[in-house]
């Protein structure tokens, strides 16, 4: 389950050095472990440390995988948009200039990435989301605008393994945020910030000395 202790993972032994480093930097739970490997991967190998060799983070990260989602969702509010993610911080849609976007059809390479920015945000500020059961959100959503296309039920699909979903566990540095079963909201991990279709502000993320995500500033494009 999400909120099993982490230490339940394979290669995570309990008060072991892995563990502490873990819980070093508050990711004490299977949810916050997952979170933080689809948002930054390379920072959740570091955090491990050399002690995690490839077949070891392997291990962990396919144990990880067969944790069951639920039918829960989080909603992220930006500026002229709403994300919403899945328990683990992948996105499921997104609502931009009141254009509902289902998968990844018809959203742009520029919103992509403004996507993937909020998502950090979203991460972040995870506290702050509004929680509520998938089904409700997606018949909220459709009262917002013309859907590109009809928005799926995500609950079977969101519990299949990460090898299902396009993860690659050793290229670390790949972050994806997709539509569950999907790989094509693929972006580069290195955001410059960029402007979006239809003049929504704009977010460049910084990095504090420790490698934590934080939003630096907004600017009108």
């Amino acid at each position: 389950m999400l909120k099993d202790n982490v230490w339940r993972l394979e290669k995570i032994s309990k008060d072991g050095a892995f563990h502490k480093r873990l819980a070093s930097k508050h990711i004490n739970t299977v949810q916050e472990f997952l979170k933080l490997f689809i948002v930054d991967p390379a920072k959740l190998r570091r955090i491990l440390g050399a002690g995690m060799s490839d077949k070891k983070w392997e291990a962990v990260i396919k144990h990880a995988s067969t944790c069951i989602m639920g039918n829960k969702v989080h909603i992220f509010h930006g500026p002229h948009c709403t994300v919403t993610l899945n328990p683990i911080c992948q996105v499921v849609r997104a609502v931009i200039n009141g254009q509902i976007y289902a998968n990844n059809q018809g959203l742009s390479s520029i919103n992509q990435a403004y996507v993937k920015n909020l998502v950090r945000e979203a991460y972040i500020n995870w506290n702050s989301l509004e929680e509520v059961d998938e089904l409700l959100s997606e018949t909220a959503l459709l009262t917002q605008g013309d859907p590109r296309e009809q928005c799926p039920n995500h609950h079977q699909t969101m519990e299949r393994p990460f090898q299902q979903l396009g993860y690659f566990p050793d290229k670390a540095t790949d972050i994806i945020y997709s539509d569950v079963g999907s790989s094509n909201w693929q972006t580069n991990p290195t955001y410059h910030g960029t402007l979006i279709d239809g003049g929504i502000g704009c977010y460049i993320m910084d990095s504090t000395v420790d490698g934590d995500l934080v939003p630096s500033k907004q600017f009108p494009c």
